[in-house]
């Protein structure tokens, strides 16, 4: 079974646990765009250098439904957690190098957690769970359209293919959102186009298009 990244990620919960040294939870919600994902994951960046905002990253990945399986084109929510285990917050990135806050990455968006001087996530002496602040929406990007981004997926061969198949057009915007959950299902178990399964990027773009809204 894959893991890929999903498509939204929507709320991130930071939270201070009491220990020596401390260990920051990081509580993450996001979507799905079909049935069938599992084991949401936190997979963390690893750093040669410290980076310049001092934001730890993640990308918020889950494990794809099964090839061939049957799953329903709705948006599900997901929520996957990682611990940072005894960390200085205060000395994360080095001697004086404070940990900034959080950032995590979906296909669609991303969001982050961040700290500032006066957040509680600095106050290591209340030795109790504490919240860290909100995290705001950042980087997100339009749903993408028909016109503009699936329908150059499909080549001429395809659409050709389909027309003397199944009498419809996968260039037409009415017949590709009428057969939507058909074409959806054989793309992501890689039986669609017959010469070659499309790449991930080009199936997350599709899924993406799907959550969107199927803008035409």
């Amino acid at each position: 079974m894959s893991t890929s990244k999903i498509y939204a990620v929507d709320e991130i919960e930071t939270t201070l646990l009491k220990s020596n040294p401390p260990s920051l939870l990081i509580g993450c919600l996001g979507r799905v765009t079909t049935s069938g994902w599992s084991d949401g994951e936190l997979s963390q960046y690893i750093y040669l250098t410290p980076p310049a905002d001092g934001i730890q990253e993640f990308d918020f990945t889950a494990r794809r439904p099964l090839a061939g399986s049957t799953v329903l084109p709705v948006l599900r929510p997901i929520r996957a957690e990682a611990v940072l285990d005894g960390i200085d917050l205060a000395n994360y990135w080095g001697p004086g190098l404070p940990l900034r806050g959080v950032r995590v990455f979906a296909v669609s968006n991303s969001k982050t957690a961040s700290f500032d001087a006066t957040s509680k996530m600095h106050n290591l002496a209340t030795g109790q769970g504490v919240a860290a602040a909100p995290s705001r929406t950042i980087d997100a990007m339009p749903a993408p359209s028909f016109e503009t981004d699936i329908k150059p997926l499909f080549r001429a061969k395809d659409i050709n293919a389909m027309k003397a198949i199944a009498r419809w057009r996968l260039d037409v915007y009415q017949d590709v959102t009428a057969n939507i959950e058909a074409i959806g299902g054989e793309i992501r178990a890689g039986s669609m186009p017959c010469d070659g399964a499309w790449p991930q990027s080009d199936i997350d773009l599709f899924d993406k298009w799907i959550a969107g809204g199927m803008r035409p």
